[in-house]
């Protein structure tokens, strides 16, 4: 790669970095094209050449976003209960590893949630995240009452985990699994 080419990309990541920055900060609407530019460290006319619309920006971000969130397909969420065939062992192995992907991008995953409506590939990211959400229930609890399944969504939840941290919950992730293994095993 050229060094102009290696700047360029340099240049590309910042303002891909300070876009996300912001939107985690105050959102997908309110932030501004200037802002951006600001807190990028370049003028508003470079962020402008690499990202001409939000139609081009807001999926770059949304990339990135979704490398940091890690989250497995649907269609992978059957394979991570393999071998377990207790229904705390499953509940244990669901709370683990949904708690994992709010570890590793809570803020992210407040803005797909939050400003769904901000553009399609935003909405598409929020579509995607409850689809994985509720696949992994659904094989954590197989044959589990819909009552039952809908109690386990609501404990892994993004809100309850941040919840479960304000309280001051040391484990949530085991405070959660045995709450749910109480009620469902």
């Amino acid at each position: 790669m050229s060094k102009r080419a290696t700047a360029a990309a340099a240049t590309r990541r910042r303002i891909v970095d300070a876009t996300r920055e912001l939107h985690t900060e105050q959102g997908i609407a309110a932030t501004s094209w200037d802002q951006i530019a600001a807190r990028a460290g370049v003028g508003v006319g470079t962020v402008y050449r690499h990202f001409p619309t939000l139609d081009d920006l807001v999926p770059a971000c949304g990339e990135i976003s979704m490398d940091i969130v890690a989250l497995p397909s649907a269609g992978s969420a059957p394979a991570l209960f393999d071998g377990l065939d207790e229904p705390a062992a499953r509940i244990a192995r669901l709370v683990s590893e949904v708690f994992a992907i709010y570890e590793r991008g809570a803020p992210e995953l407040h803005v797909v949630r939050r400003e769904p409506d901000a553009h399609p590939s935003v909405a598409e990211l929020n579509t995607t995240l409850e689809a994985t959400l509720t696949a992994l229930v659904e094989a954590a609890l197989p044959g589990a009452s819909p009552q039952d399944r809908a109690v386990t969504r609501a404990m892994v939840d993004l809100d309850s985990w941040e919840a479960m941290r304000r309280a001051g919950v040391g484990e949530p992730a085991a405070a959660v699994a045995e709450l749910l293994a109480a009620r469902v095993a």
